[in-house]
């Protein structure tokens, strides 16, 4: 165990004694552990995921129900201390980072923990034992790794839960490593799981090392059975040069997002309402989500997508005030100048362009040509113009490799259509405009059975005791 100020979780049968110390800014302290503590680390953990397994998993699950009720309840004095961190950490606003824990906290809560096995696994049950299967005329056991180790990158407030929880709920123990950008959740939530059920913080291990610490990266993945990573392109070229052979490997890379909507779902809808939709697709983890769009395409006349970038201003305007993007770090705020002052220039240059942006950097829309695959985040949407609805699809099908989450708005008798060449050309989620970002835990990520994923099987069949009888059904 360590301190609340610390970015790391040790559980409580680690000797830390010859751990590297340091400290991360003016107020954070991290342990590390060295080349020769993993060895033990792993006899450690592997002990620890022995007592998860004497667990059933509704035993697992009821214990971190109760964690996710305690982190949902923004008065509670833990959460507020992980808000003033994470605050301090990525400059978000504390309504900005309350909002995100508000969106990802409740996905851990028993009846979403319980649909996620039901969808991915059938029956939950077979993490506790063989369970009869009428397909298989026998039985079958799911069996989580010993260890999964886990990686961040990026600063999205809450997300390092979802990782550990998935692991959890296969019966592993974790290591996981924080990303520089928001380090101080993950130890929190450990803490949190050790408070309510130590069986399951014991069985978790919080750490950070820098990119070129191959040393730490070497160790992890010389006792980990699995692997969980997020980051960019490069930095998952990274890791996949390291994978040990055999190794089980679950990747978040690099996603992008988008929203497509006609003129038919504008006016049924009304243009305002779309309006305030859009504005939360956007504003949520202030854009640094892989979830949230970096463009909407417009099916339409460019004057309908002049009126929404309108509106849009006008619902922007209006997030921002109860809800302020934060302090943008210096090199986010001059990222976020010179994209304004690019569309600036194409507003300038050519009357189908315009931009329209907050008094200070909370929100900026640009109404361009086409879509850019550039970077977005901190409230920065490209408008598109297009002239029908497979014209909208076609100009997403260039981003089909990276395409992640689109928000659909079409009429009905256009859906099934849309919805089937998005899902072709790469789209793993599709959602309506304003519920883009807050995807369920049921939400098969980047298109993958993330928890099934992580485990292996072992069946019981053509043996006389195959044959399930009534009682096991």
């Amino acid at each position: 165990m360590t301190e609340r100020n610390s970015i790391s979780w040790m559980p409580s049968w680690v000797d830390t004694s010859g751990f590297r110390s340091f400290d991360i800014g003016d107020s954070l302290s991290c342990l590390q552990p060295t080349s020769d503590d993993w060895p033990v680390l792993a006899r450690g953990l592997r002990r620890a995921s022995s007592q998860l397994k004497e667990l059933s998993i509704r035993e697992i699950i009821a214990a971190i129900d109760r964690v996710a009720a305690r982190w949902c309840d923004r008065s509670w004095e833990t959460r507020q201390r992980a808000r003033d961190l994470a605050a301090r950490a990525t400059g978000f606003s504390l309504e900005a980072i309350e909002r995100s824990f508000d969106v990802e906290l409740r996905n851990y809560r028993a009846d979403s923990l319980w649909r996620t096995l039901h969808r991915e696994l059938g029956d939950p049950r077979v993490l506790d034992g063989f369970r009869a299967n009428e397909h298989l005329d026998g039985f079958g056991h799911a069996i989580g790794p010993d260890i999964t180790a886990t990686i961040f990158t990026g600063n999205v407030p809450g997300l390092p839960a979802l990782s550990i929880v998935r692991a959890l709920l296969v019966k592993s123990a974790v290591v996981a490593k924080v990303a520089s950008g928001e380090p101080s959740f993950a130890a929190q939530f450990a803490r949190s799981l050790y408070e309510e059920e130590p069986r399951l913080g014991d069985a978790v291990v919080v750490t950070y090392w820098a990119r070129s610490d191959q040393a730490s990266l070497q160790g992890v993945l010389g006792i980990a059975e699995a692997l969980i990573a997020y980051g960019g392109e490069d930095a998952c070229a990274a890791i996949r040069a390291v994978l040990p052979d055999g190794i089980r490997y679950i990747e978040h890379g690099h996603k992008f997002s988008a929203g497509l909507i006609t003129r038919d779902y504008l006016l049924q809808h009304g243009i305002d309402k779309v309006a305030d939709q859009i504005a939360i697709d956007v504003s949520i983890f202030n854009q640094h989500a892989c979830i949230a769009p970096q463009a909407y395409l417009v099916v339409g006349d460019p004057e309908l997508t002049r009126e929404l970038g309108r509106s849009l201003a006008r619902a922007l305007d209006a997030y921002a005030d109860a809800c302020p993007v934060g302090d943008l770090a210096l090199a986010d705020a001059a990222s976020l100048q010179l994209r304004r002052a690019d569309a600036a220039w194409q507003a300038a240059t050519d009357e189908a362009c315009d931009l329209w942006t907050s008094a200070r950097l909370d929100w900026s829309i640009a109404l361009a040509s086409e879509i850019s695959g550039e970077g977005g985040g901190n409230r920065y949407l490209r408008l598109v113009s297009v002239p029908t609805l497979d014209a909208g699809i076609d100009a997403l099908r260039p981003f089909g490799r990276y395409l992640q989450n689109v928000g659909l708005g079409v009429p009905r008798e256009d859906h099934e259509r849309a919805a089937l060449e998005l899902a072709r050309i790469g789209a793993c989620r599709i959602s309506a405009p304003g519920r883009m970002a807050e995807p369920s835990m049921m939400w098969k990520h980047d298109g993958h059975s993330c928890v099934a994923d992580l485990v292996r099987w072992c069946d019981i069949e053509m043996h006389a005791l195959s044959s399930p009888s009534p009682s096991d059904t």
